[in-house]
């Protein structure tokens, strides 16, 4: 779902322990105790005269700008914001973090009259976490956060300095200071957007002339005492060979000219790559390609050197080859071929992929339109998307090309897979489909994982993720530079790989984008904690493997297991508070244990022994461990 390249990053210095995670708004999302996120959410909130309720905090294309901007490294965003009656005014947020917790202050500055009855700071508090505990207001009683209402919403309301909320055990706790008296109300909330307990506190009351300003200090202090989790018990079945896994990957779709898709490039080992198809430009340069285009060709032919098969995706056609050419702007959605074009436009495309093999002597393995199920930028329904792979899979075929067609490759997994299902029921479009594919974006429930494994399965087909992501959004802010972001990285990878069951995975991205690492002022790479994590993924998992059998009786511990021969990895990741794991039914041996946590990186510990296919383990809080192990004879020995 990334459309654009960002700017190269500043070294930052080693960061403390984080305290927060945010979005792309600068919203707080999550609390980070030395255990499981805990999902309390910010955000700003004008009340309309009428009583409706506005967030702020969200991006508004009719405000005049994307959204907000952070300022450089530091955790300060600024956002321009419009109200539905035209009102203008800007967001300033910073947020600080030290071992007391965060202190996140909000400015308003209205650009014209607010013709507005509040703009509070709004904190949900999750209700899960909090249902059946308690909380209070300094100097007032206590009131419960009950899971069914004994009156109306309001919990409590009244002027305040500091609120206090409990769960229900009294292990976890919330404290929410203000930098002065604020009128302030918790509610019981239940709309469409969700459930939670919101505590809503005054910044202003009553219109903000133009010019105007107010703003607010809240200090939030998460304090988590909860009993020591029992041991993970995780258990591994090597006689149970789940599918067959080649390895993770990435996408070098632009910046591949940049110093972090060198360091990736020399650092990672690659199972699978994907880049971008250029048309727009070789449209204009096929006689004298520029350097964009040399520098996609070069990582092309480095991609085939290094054995690794690679994807090519359009995101942009020539305009001339849309049904309404240069009337909408470059990130316009689902702009639709002209049907009066197809055989230019497959010229167009095959004398790329010929040069690219009379030149630089490499094939693309597969071809896709990008997202073309939501048009980002060409949109394709069910039925075009057969039709297109019907003919440029022919069109290929005719001119020798290996290249065959990637089905699907689509945003999403929430029932995406509906989408491919025309191609894969029509015998003609098969035979030039060479695996399935679709991006990770947002997540899903086990059931819209499976749902793309089992079409994959149906059709004997490989299955890409081909764009591994957590959240489309985070480029606009690098949202993305926190471990915390690592964390839900590898969460999702290793529920992609119990669920989804993939033969491949193609990290967004592994150049500069969403980058692993950040490039010093003198111009030296510096791998961030991510990259760390994405390297026990992509250089210890025996790519052409078997993924085994392998499960966990905890939610906040995934494991995942690996066997090439007789070479084996384990991945462990815990989410939550520092436990110990006991496994089952490992080979004896030596297991090389490879350990990530955010104060350390990517540690070799001292080797641990399995005996009666048992192995106790230490399992730092917010950690991933990798286990691995060669139980005999090398392959081929």
């Amino acid at each position: 779902m990334r459309y654009w390249p960002v700017v190269l990053l500043l070294c930052l210095p080693a960061a403390a322990v984080e305290k927060a995670a945010y979005d792309s708004n600068g919203r707080i999302i999550a609390l980070l105790p030395d255990a499981e996120d805990v999902a309390v959410g910010s955000n700003v909130v004008a009340v309309l005269p009428s009583g409706k309720r506005v967030p702020l905090q969200v991006r508004q294309p009719g405000a005049g700008a994307a959204g907000a901007v952070r300022q450089g490294a530091a955790l300060a965003w600024t956002a321009a914001f419009e109200l539905p009656d035209g009102g203008r005014g800007r967001l300033d947020l910073k947020a600080e973090e030290d071992a007391s917790g965060v202190r996140y202050a909000t400015t308003i500055t209205a650009q014209g009259p607010l013709n507005v009855s509040a703009i509070e700071f709004v904190i949900d508090l999750p209700r899960p976490t909090f249902v059946n505990g308690r909380g209070a207001a300094e100097g007032a009683a206590l009131f419960a956060l009950a899971a069914v209402r004994a009156a109306g919403p309001v919990l409590f309301s009244g002027q305040t300095t500091a609120l206090r909320f409990q769960d229900a055990a009294g292990s976890l706790a919330l404290d929410v200071a203000f930098d002065q008296p604020r009128a302030a109300a918790v509610v019981d909330r239940w709309d469409a957007l969700g459930r939670s307990f919101q505590l809503r506190a005054a910044i202003t009351r009553g219109p903000l002339g133009s010019g105007a300003s107010a703003g607010l200090m809240a200090t939030l202090r998460l304090t988590n005492t909860p009993p020591a989790p029992p041991p993970a018990r995780l258990t591994l079945d090597t006689s149970k060979t789940r599918y067959h896994f080649d390895g993770f990957g990435g996408n070098y779709c632009w910046s591949n000219s940049s110093p972090i898709a060198a360091y990736t490039l020399n650092n990672l080992k690659l199972a699978w790559a994907r880049s971008e198809m250029k048309v727009v430009q070789w449209d204009a340069q096929r006689d004298h390609p520029g350097p964009e285009l040399r520098a996609d060709l070069e990582t092309w032919r480095r991609f085939q050197q290094m054995g690794v098969p690679f994807v090519v995706s359009i995101w942009w056609l020539p305009e001339r080859f849309y049904t309404d050419p240069y009337e909408k702007g470059r990130s316009a959605h689902f702009r639709i071929i002209n049907p009066e074009k197809w055989d230019e436009l497959l010229e167009l495309l095959g004398s790329y992929l010929l040069y690219a093999k009379r030149e630089y002597s490499v094939e693309p393995d597969l071809f896709s339109f990008n997202e073309a199920n939501r048009g980002v930028y060409v949109g394709l329904t069910p039925e075009t998307h057969t039709q297109a792979i019907k003919r440029i899979g022919a069109y290929f075929y005719k001119l020798g090309l290996k290249t065959k067609m990637l089905l699907g490759d689509t945003t999403g997994m929430r029932d995406t897979h509906l989408f491919a299902l025309d191609a894969a029921g029509d015998l003609e479009a098969l035979q030039y489909i060479g695996a399935v594919a679709f991006h990770s974006w947002g997540g899903g429930t086990p059931e819209q994982y499976m749902a793309w494994g089992d079409l994959a399965e149906w059709l004997r087909l490989p299955l890409l993720v081909s764009e591994l992501g957590v959240d489309g959004a985070a480029y606009y802010t690098r949202s993305w530079d926190s471990y915390d972001y690592g964390l839900r990285e590898s969460k999702m990878a290793q529920e992609l790989l119990i669920y989804a069951r993939p033969q491949g995975t193609q990290f967004w991205q592994f150049t500069q984008d969403y980058a692993l690492a950040r490039v010093g002022r003198d111009g030296v790479v510096e791998p961030t904690a991510r990259f760390w994590l994405m390297k026990h993924f992509t250089d210890l998992t025996p790519h052409a493997s078997e993924a085994l059998t392998a499960a966990s009786d905890q939610r906040s511990v995934l494991f995942t297991a690996f066997r090439k021969d007789n070479a084996y990895t384990l991945h462990i990741l815990n989410l939550g508070a520092a436990r110990a794991a006991d496994l089952e039914g490992l080979p004896d041996g030596e297991w090389q244990v490879t350990e990530t946590t955010e104060a350390a990186q990517y540690r070799k510990k001292a080797a641990v022994r399995s005996g009666n296919g048992r192995l106790v383990l230490d399992l730092p809080s917010r950690s991933l461990i990798s286990l691995t192990a060669q139980t005999g004879p090398k392959g081929g020995e």
